[in-house]
């Protein structure tokens, strides 16, 4: 299932990312909503990045140990779910592009939600009482700020923690290919085949 997943959301990014290279969007170039869109998409990833990195510290090493409920997992129940949607609508952002920020988001709900759900299944199977507890108290998905609370202390995965603070920092070069093509397209290198919104 996992496998599957990743393979379909591979497929269906790949494909949108296609068309984001063989794209421009519509907007004139310094126009407020491009400004808007590319900054936009800069800091959604950057959020993404330090928030996966943030959520990986409380679970590395600590999955299907312990039901972990400090810290991000204190205001969402599935804060590396979250963080990346973030980094999904951020990678459509920074294409400048309405339509392919719509199309990451229906991707990410497509080959995610379905993880979520099956995720939580396994919770309330290890962690029983303790779970329905846990999911009462804690939205699944859309953070409670307020709801943030901290142990004094958190033990974690030093090898664990390292690999995913690594993906995540690959997180920002998503904006970097972004405005690659972005220049590839203004300077005629990339050949602009239709235009979205």
């Amino acid at each position: 299932m996992h496998h599957s997943r990743l393979l379909l959301s591979r497929i269906l990014v790949g494909a949108l990312v296609a068309i984001a290279i063989t794209s421009h969007h519509v907007y004139a170039e310094e126009a407020i909503a491009d400004l808007v869109m590319e900054v936009g998409g800069y800091v959604l990833l950057g959020v993404s990045a330090m928030g996966r990195a943030w959520a990986s510290a409380y679970v590395a090493g600590r999955k299907n140990q312990v039901l972990v409920q400090d810290g991000p997992y204190s205001i969402t129940r599935h804060p590396l779910y979250f963080f990346s949607f973030v980094g999904f609508l951020g990678a459509g952002l920074a294409f400048e592009s309405l339509a392919i920020a719509s199309g990451m988001v229906v991707i990410f709900f497509l080959t995610h939600w379905g993880a979520m759900l099956a995720e939580e299944h396994r919770l309330r199977a290890l962690f029983d009482g303790e779970y329905e507890a846990y999911a009462v108290a804690v939205p699944r998905f859309m953070p409670r700020p307020w709801l943030l609370h901290n142990s004094a202390s958190a033990t974690f995965s030093p090898s664990v923690f390292t690999r995913m603070v690594f993906e995540c920092a690959l997180i920002g070069l998503v904006f970097v290919f972004a405005e690659l093509v972005e220049w590839g397209h203004l300077h005629n290198l990339i050949p602009v085949l239709f235009r979205v919104p």
